[in-house]
């Protein structure tokens, strides 16, 4: 069985993550696997050398490049996979411009941002249709697939999965004082300008409070000089991409997921796992890993006033934000395990074999 893995990059997000976790525990379990990355390298690639996953760069540098599509055919032919296994839109249109895929059974994860249902162009959904299966991590996912015309016994939920924290110290110490953070590529969607809106409200009755951003992004000189406008720069730490997450997370009192869209499942499950209680914004995908008020804290898309009164309750009660980052921590392992994630796509790898 060869699985040959397509993604656009091995930066945070939910896609790299799950595949990071996937081709390791494949690789260990006797599958050979083989990871392409259309972009470039990111803190996901770290934890896929280390398990000893091959990671091969396609090298796309440019809107109308066609080098990194004769890469990528030249792999399939000398890797010959049995499963050709694709995240994001990107990855699925690369692969749709190739003329055939060796036989393979194409499987497809995450085909596109679920905000942009309504703009899926027609090769797009062809492409679709012509999967052996489109993995979904959610009924909302699901729903959203269907519309598109993809069979139903081709849709296959398998839910998000993340692995217990490591015990690594970071490299660098923190500032006294409490402190929140989030994680994600720095772009608009993230809502990462509204963390510190709600920031700059927390820090009449928090003056001691921070928030800490990792990842990298085009619009970090946007919130850099919004930080500068509310003159909270100074609590403000843009720390990069890091490659120890587990470590920062647990160093966190309290972790956000302000998106503007249906993303940050992962640093929502990371932060769970890690005991870490979560304010996220309340969209479907978010709203079925956690229970309001009991695993985490849900708040409307881009109100930064509840955002921060949520977070400000749970500053003000230690004793309950220990008690929802405990609840957190029981659901990640009792509903949301890597192993149980990662046993449901071999099986499914070994059907569609079959």
């Amino acid at each position: 069985m060869k699985i040959l893995y397509v993604i656009p990059s091995l930066d945070y997000g939910r896609a790299a993550g799950q595949l990071a976790l996937l081709a390791a525990d494949l690789h260990h379990r006797g599958f050979t696997v083989c990871v392409a990355v259309i972009g470039g390298d990111g803190p996901m690639g770290r934890h896929l050398r280390q398990a000893g996953v091959p990671v091969e760069f396609l090298g796309w540098e440019r809107l109308v490049d066609p080098a990194p599509v004769w890469r990528l055919r030249r792999l399939l032919t000398a890797f010959r996979p049995t499963i050709l296994h694709v995240w994001k839109p990107l990855a699925l249109r690369m692969v749709g411009l190739l003329s055939g895929w060796g036989g393979a059974g194409l499987v497809v994860s995450r085909p596109w941002p679920p905000t942009r249902l309504p703009s899926v162009s027609l090769v797009d959904r062809c492409l679709l249709r012509r999967a052996r299966a489109v993995i979904v991590g959610s009924g909302a996912e699901w729903q959203l697939v269907r519309r598109t015309g993809v069979a139903a016994d081709r849709v296959v939920i398998i839910p998000p999965g993340v692995a217990p924290t490591s015990e690594e110290t970071p490299a660098e110490a923190l500032p006294q004082g409490q402190h929140v953070l989030a994680v994600g590529p720095l772009e608009v969607r993230k809502g990462f300008r509204d963390a510190i809106w709600a920031l700059d409200i927390l820090r009449f009755p928090h003056p001691d409070l921070h928030l800490s951003l990792i990842g990298e992004g085009p619009d970090r000189p946007r919130l850099e000089a919004f930080a500068q406008t509310t003159r909270t720069h100074q609590y403000v730490h843009f720390l990069g991409r890091q490659a120890r997450l587990g470590s920062w997370l647990r160093r966190a009192d309290i972790v956000w997921v302000p998106s503007l869209g249906p993303t940050g499942v992962q640093t929502a499950l990371e932060a769970m796992a890690a005991g870490r209680p979560v304010v996220a914004s309340r969209w479907p995908e978010l709203a079925e890993l956690m229970t309001d008020g009991e695993t985490g804290f849900l708040v409307p898309p881009g109100d930064k006033a509840m955002l921060a009164r949520r977070t400000h309750r749970l500053l003000r009660e230690p004793q309950l934000a220990r008690q929802v980052g405990e609840s957190a921590r029981q659901r990640a392992r009792d509903c949301f395990p890597a192993a149980k994630m990662t046993a449901a796509h071999g099986e499914l790898y070994l059907k569609i074999a079959a």
